[in-house]
């Protein structure tokens, strides 16, 4: 059984609803698709080097935001979605969409 994929303008959308639901507080998310495109891998660059963490309002923001946008897939049970926060190529904070459940 082959499993679909998203359809690539769905990476858009996830990256304009990332940067309005953060206020565009950080870089413009990188979106690449992985799993055979059943998989989101949301990354984004700390701007200033004194962030450190994500406050929960504004993970709940993210998660709300993206959950909107991007489809369920069926063969992602643990969610087909994660933002990983990098700063200085190192990775300091992720958000997941089983962290606020609506």
């Amino acid at each position: 059984m082959t499993v679909p994929a998203f359809h690539p303008e769905v990476a858009e959308k996830v990256a304009t609803a990332f940067v309005k639901a953060t206020g565009a507080r950080w870089s413009f998310p990188r979106v690449d698709m992985q799993d055979k495109g059943t998989f989101m891998l949301i990354s984004v660059d700390a701007v200033s080097p004194e962030v450190r963490e994500v406050a929960p309002p504004v993970k709940e923001s993210i998660t709300l935001a993206l959950n909107e946008v991007i489809p369920s897939h069926p063969s992602q049970k643990f969610g087909n979605w994660m933002v990983v926060f990098f700063h200085e190529g190192k990775m300091y904070e992720t958000v997941h969409p089983s962290e606020f459940h609506t």
